[in-house]
C-alpha cells in the first residue's frame, strides 16, 4: 500500500500550492497537538466529576464562634509539643525514607528531560596491524597504523510529543512524591501530637490512681484502728475486709495505669526516632485548645490536602503515560551525524586531509510487534481507569474524615462539659458520705461507693479531654492543615 504522503516532487505530480499549504497545516497541527497529552479533555471531565462530590460547606459544623487564626500547632499553645514535633520531623527514619524517594523522582525528571536533547559521544582508538609479506619475498611483512578520533551526534525530534508526554509523567510523579512527603510530614506531626497527648493522659491517670490508693490506704488505716479497739468487732471486721478489697483493686488499677504510661512513652520515643527506653519527658498537663472550630469552613480547604493532591497528580501521570503509549504507534524520526579524523600517522591525525564526517536520517514505522505496542496502550488506559477510581476513593475518604472529625468535635465538647459537672457532684457526694459515716449515719459501703464514683468521674473527664485533643489533631490532619 502506498502512503498518501509519499516523498514525490510536487512539480511532477501536479500538486498545487494550496495542497502543499494544506499538508503543511496538517503537519503543524499534529505537532501542535503534541503540546498536551492524548485524552486531556477526557481527563479534565473525569476530575470535574470527582470534584462535584465536594460539598459547598461541611454539614457537621455548629454555631460560628469568633477566634484568632493561628497555625494548628499554635492552637494548643504548648512549647514542649512544638519541640517534640520538630524533633520527630528531623529524626524520624520513615520521613527520611520519604525524602529519599522524592529525590529519586527528581532525578527521574532529569533523565526524562535528557531524552529531549541530542546525545553527543566522543570516541578515539588506535590500532597497529601486520599482514603477511608477498611469497616472492618471504619474511617481509606489511605493518599499518590507524588512529581515529570522532564525535557522534544523535537526536530523535519529538515530533508527536511522546517524549514530552513521558517527561510530563515524570514531573507529575515527582510532584506526587513531593505531596506524599508533605502528607507524611503532616501525618507524623499529628501522630506525634496524639502520642504526646496519650502520654500526658496516662501521666494524669497515674496521678489520679496514686491519689486514690493513698486515700484508700488512709481510710483503711482508720478502719484497722477501729478493729483494734474492739468496737462492734463484727461490723468493723466486714468494713475492713471491704476496704482491703477496694484497696487491692485500686493498687491493681495503679499498676495498670503505670503500664499504660510506660507504653505511651515508648510509642512517643519511636516517633521521635529515639531508642524506646520509656524515659521521654511528656507534657506536664493536657492543654486546652485556644480556639473552637470556626463555622463556615470552605470545602475548598480539602484541595490542599496532600494525599488528595498526590492522587490527582498520579492520575495526570497515568494520562501522559497512556498518551505516550499511543504515540509509540506513530512513525519515529532519528537524525545522526559524526565528525572525526582518521589517519595512519598520529602527527597527521588532526588535519584537514584526515577529516571525515557523516550525516544521516531515518524514519521508522512499527509494522508488526506481536501486538506489544497496542497492548501497552490498552494497559496504560486500564492503569488510568484504576487511578481515576483511586482518586475518587481518596477524595471520598477525605470528605468522610473531615465530616466525622467535625461531628466528633461537637459531641466531645458536650461530653466534656457533662463529665465536668459529674466530677463536681461526685466529689461533693464523697465529702458528704465521709461526714455522714463519721457520725454513724451511713455504712462503709456508701463511703467506698462514693469514693469510687469520684475517682471514676475524674478518670472519665481526663479521658474525654485527651480524646477531644486527639480528635482535634485528626481534624487538622483531615483538613491538611490549619483552619485558614
Amino acid at each position: 500500500m502506498t502512503s498518501r504522503f509519499c516523498c514525490k516532487s510536487p512539480r511532477k505530480t501536479g500538486w498545487s500550492n494550496s495542497r502543499l499549504l494544506s499538508l503543511l497545516v496538517f503537519v503543524l497541527g499534529m505537532a501542535g497537538c503534541a503540546g498536551k497529552p492524548w485524552g486531556a479533555a477526557r481527563s479534565e471531565k473525569d476530575v470535574e466529576a470527582v470534584a462535584a462530590f465536594a460539598p459547598g460547606a461541611w454539614t457537621a459544623l455548629g454555631v460560628k464562634r469568633e477566634a484568632a487564626a493561628e497555625g494548628w500547632l499554635l492552637d494548643f499553645g504548648n512549647e514542649t509539643l512544638r519541640e517534640l514535633v520538630k524533633e520527630a520531623l528531623a529524626a524520624n527514619p520513615d520521613l527520611k525514607a520519604a525524602a529519599a524517594r522524592v529525590e529519586q523522582a527528581r532525578q527521574d525528571v532529569r533523565v526524562a528531560t535528557a531524552d529531549l536533547l541530542p546525545t553527543l559521544d566522543g570516541s578515539g582508538n588506535a590500532s597497529r596491524a601486520q599482514r603477511p609479506g608477498d611469497q616472492r619475498f618471504p619474511g617481509l611483512g606489511q605493518r599499518a597504523n590507524r588512529f581515529n578520533l570522532s564525535l557522534d551526534v544523535a537526536w530523535e525530534p519529538d515530533f508527536w510529543g511522546r517524549i514530552r508526554d513521558e517527561r510530563r509523567a515524570a514531573v507529575a510523579s515527582f510532584e506526587a512524591g513531593t505531596a506524599d512527603y508533605h502528607a507524611a510530614r503532616l501525618s507524623l506531626a499529628a501522630n506525634t501530637v496524639k502520642a504526646a497527648f496519650a502520654a500526658a493522659e496516662a501521666e494524669a491517670q497515674v496521678a489520679l490512681a496514686t491519689e486514690n490508693v493513698e486515700t484508700r490506704r488512709l481510710q483503711q488505716g482508720l478502719l484497722e484502728k477501729q478493729l483494734d479497739r474492739g468496737l462492734d468487732a463484727e461490723k468493723v471486721a466486714l468494713d475492713v475486709s471491704l476496704g482491703r478489697a477496694d484497696l487491692a483493686r485500686a493498687e491493681s488499677e495503679l499498676t495498670g495505669q503505670k503500664r499504660a504510661l510506660d507504653a505511651a512513652r515508648r510509642s512517643l520515643e519511636g516517633l521521635l526516632g529515639r531508642y524506646p527506653a520509656g524515659r521521654v519527658a511528656e507534657l506536664k498537663a493536657l492543654p486546652e485548645p485556644r480556639r473552637n472550630v470556626p463555622a463556615g469552613l470552605p470545602a475548598e480547604l480539602l484541595s490542599r490536602r496532600p494525599d488528595v493532591l498526590a492522587a490527582e497528580l498520579r492520575l495526570f501521570e497515568s494520562l501522559n503515560l497512556e498518551s505516550a503509549a499511543r504515540k509509540a504507534l506513530l512513525p519515529g524520526i532519528r537524525l545522526t551525524g559524526d565528525k572525526g579524523y582518521s589517519s595512519q600517522e598520529l602527527a597527521d591525525l588532526v588535519s584537514v586531509q584526515a577529516a571525515v564526517w557523516t550525516i544521516a536520517s531515518g524514519v521508522t514505522q512499527p509494522l508488526f510487534q506481536g501486538g506489544r505496542l497496542r497492548a501497552g496502550a490498552k494497559r496504560a488506559r486500564a492503569r488510568y481507569d484504576e487511578l481515576l477510581n483511586v482518586y475518587a476513593g481518596t477524595a471520598q475518604t477525605a470528605f468522610r474524615e473531615v465530616e466525622t472529625a467535625l461531628a466528633a468535635e461537637r459531641f466531645l465538647v458536650e461530653q466534656q462539659e457533662e463529665l465536668a459537672r459529674a466530677k463536681v457532684e461526685a466529689e461533693r457526694a464523697e465529702q458528704l458520705a465521709l461526714g455522714q459515716y463519721g457520725r454513724g449515719l451511713v455504712d462503709v459501703l456508701t463511703v467506698l461507693d462514693s469514693r469510687q464514683r469520684a475517682y471514676d468521674a475524674n478518670r472519665a473527664l481526663v479521658t474525654a479531654r485527651a480524646l477531644r485533643l486527639r480528635n482535634r489533631a485528626d481534624l487538622y490532619l483531615a483538613l491538611g492543615g490549619a483552619f485558614d
